[in-house]
Parts: C-alpha cells; structure tokens; sequence
C-alpha cells in the first residue's frame, strides 16, 4: 500500500463504445491537441499533444464520424472540417479509501481479503472541441467536463494494472464529438 499519488491523465484513448449516430459527409483533420491544464507546463503539454493527436484521429475514423478522416499536409477541401481539441484539465489521483485501515484493522484483515475498498481513484478531465472549416471558421462546438471517483479492491483490475484515466478520457473524446457533430449537422 502506498500514499497519495496525483497524476495526468494521458490515455490511452479506447476503442469508441459505439458508432457515430450521424456520419457527415465531410472529411476531417484532426488538428494537434492544445493542452490548457492547469500544473501542466509547456514541455509536458506537447508531449501529451504528440502523443494524443494521433490516437484522436483514429478515434474519429474508427467511429465514424466523417466520410474520411485526412493527415495534415493533405489540403482540406471546401466542404472538409479541421477538429481543434482543447484539454482544459487532466487530472488523475489515487488515495487511500478512508475506511482502509480501520476495516482492515477491526476485521482483522478480512476487509482486504474480501475485497473492501482499499484506494479511490478520482479523475477530472475536462476539454473543448471547436469544427472550423478550412477557412477557419467555427461550424460547431462542444464542451464537457467529467467528474468520476471510483473504489478500487484488491482483487479489481484497477488495483494491480491502473488503466491512469485512459477510460475516463475516451468517454470525455466521445462526449465532445458526439455534441459537436450532431450540431454540425443541424447547420
């Protein structure tokens, strides 16, 4: 058992849950991900933007959300989108479940054995997502925000292979495109 540990939250982005409910017409770029955390600096940000902008592209084409999804240097043509992501928090924290260690002690240690929660994982992660057209203007846009804490037990999947937020992060990427696609398509 160890303490505290606060971390961001990086992914990695899943698999979509499921297809997209409206599929445009359009091909779309993923432009590389901003970072605008707070506590994250400059360096750690383009780390983590390098690191997310390819696994957002997949994303989109996985799910369908586009006809087609392009790779910059590819020209956008005049009815194609540009999808700007913006991750505005990504925070992560496991501490020690506050009733850890008296169930543990007063069951003599059969709070842990049966599996009583022995961490909570907490994860804020929140983010924006502007569609411009390739002349840059806004078409749609979408913010969300997740809050999510979660008992973790010995015998969980958590405890011994921590996923960091990588779930939590997917659905926020779903949400957003989910909102914003479906308001492109009522333009």
């Amino acid at each position: 058992m160890s303490g505290c540990v606060s971390y961001n939250v990086i992914g990695p982005v899943g698999t979509p849950p499921h297809a997209s409910t409206v599929a445009s017409p359009r091909s779309a770029q993923v432009a590389d991900v901003q970072v605008n955390a707070p506590g994250i600096d400059n360096a750690t940000g383009q780390a983590i933007s390098r690191a997310l902008t390819p696994q957002l592209s997949q994303y989109v084409q996985r799910a369908g959300y586009f006809k087609a999804v392009t790779e910059y240097p590819t020209r956008l043509d005049e009815q194609d989108v540009l999808l700007k992501f913006d991750m505005t928090s990504l925070k992560g924290h496991r501490a020690p479940h506050p009733a850890y260690f008296p169930g543990a002690l007063l069951t003599l240690t059969f709070w842990i054995w049966f599996n009583g929660p022995i961490y909570v994982d907490s994860f804020d992660v929140a983010g924006n997502l502007v569609i411009v057209d390739r002349d840059g203007v806004e078409l749609a846009r979408a913010k969300e925000q997740l809050r999510f804490e979660h008992n973790v037990g010995l015998y969980g999947g958590e405890y011994w292979a921590p996923s960091m937020g990588g779930k939590q992060l997917t659905k926020l990427v779903g949400e957003l495109l989910d909102d914003a696609t479906v308001k492109l398509a009522k333009r």
